[in-house]
């Protein structure tokens, strides 16, 4: 089914969605068009109209609609309170449906995805979940219990010679491990200066540690983003190298040195995340 035949099949709501997809950003897309449907089949359009509320939510500048998105910063356990402090206050509109979307679970630690955990054991009326992750399998499973998944897959294309390029740099590492550092302009030179290609390569690389985990635990991969030499490490060092790059990801358009990063990235795949 295409993304409007499973909203229009969306009429008994669920108090939390897991969005299960290959593409973050491409869903993003579909997660605010669930959050308008929820919130307007209980609007009395007193305070807002239906329309009003639909272009805000796309503005993501709605009171009853918050995002809380790790993709551009390292969650952090005070973000993660402010979403929950923010519910236990009362919509301005009388008994409105409010929706809060988590962006890319699989960037939580343990402790947390708990947090989360807890969160949706105890869900209140009117307040509805949207979690969205890349890797579901990398999930608390009572999390994923906890919610109604929603599959979406989308083609997206990557240049050849960068995926082969990124191939080359974690199998590299797999070998060499530290020793990596001083081998990075052979893999990140040509990228020097361009935010834009960084943030390609890191997505790239979250689709070949993504592939691999999928294939581990026998479900849908992507075969052309599949690195067998992933196989040589623990599958728990892959998942934390999966949450190390999209934490480093998520800081490359601040201003940061882009040579540094990359030895940041080499120094904590290896060591753990030691520099949070």
């Amino acid at each position: 089914m295409n993304e409007e035949e499973i909203l229009s099949k969306i009429n008994n709501y669920s108090h939390a969605y897991l969005i299960d997809t290959n593409d973050l950003d491409s869903s993003y897309s579909f997660v605010k068009e669930l959050a308008k449907k929820i919130i307007v089949s209980t609007n009395d359009e007193l305070l807002y109209t239906n329309d009003q509320i639909s272009s805000l939510i796309e503005e993501n500048n709605f009171d009853d609609f918050y995002v809380l998105n790790p993709d551009t910063n390292n969650i952090k356990i005070e973000e993660l309170n402010e979403l929950f402090n923010y519910f236990e206050t009362k919509s301005l509109r009388n008994n409105g449906n409010r929706v809060y979307v988590i962006y890319g679970m699989e960037r939580f630690s343990t402790t947390l995805s708990n947090k989360i955990l807890k969160f949706l054991e105890e869900p209140e009326n009117n307040i509805y979940g949207i979690l969205m992750t890349q890797n579901i399998n990398v999930l608390l499973p009572t999390i994923i219990s906890r919610c109604q998944t929603i599959k979406l897959s989308y083609e997206t294309t990557f240049d050849d010679e960068k995926l082969n390029n990124m191939k080359n740099f974690l199998s590299f590492f797999i070998k060499n491990r530290l020793n990596t550092i001083a081998y990075t302009n052979n893999y990140w030179l040509k990228y020097e200066g361009n935010r834009k290609d960084y943030v390609e390569c890191f997505s790239i690389i979250e689709r070949i540690l993504s592939s691999y985990i999928n294939k581990y635990h026998d479900v849908g991969y992507e075969k052309e983003f599949y690195l067998e030499d992933l196989s040589k490490l623990p599958i728990e060092k892959v998942i934390e190298i999966l949450r190390i790059t999209n934490k480093i990801k998520g800081l490359i358009n601040y201003n940061i040195n882009l040579n540094l990063l990359i030895d940041r990235y080499i120094i904590e795949m290896e060591r753990g995340d030691l520099l949070a």
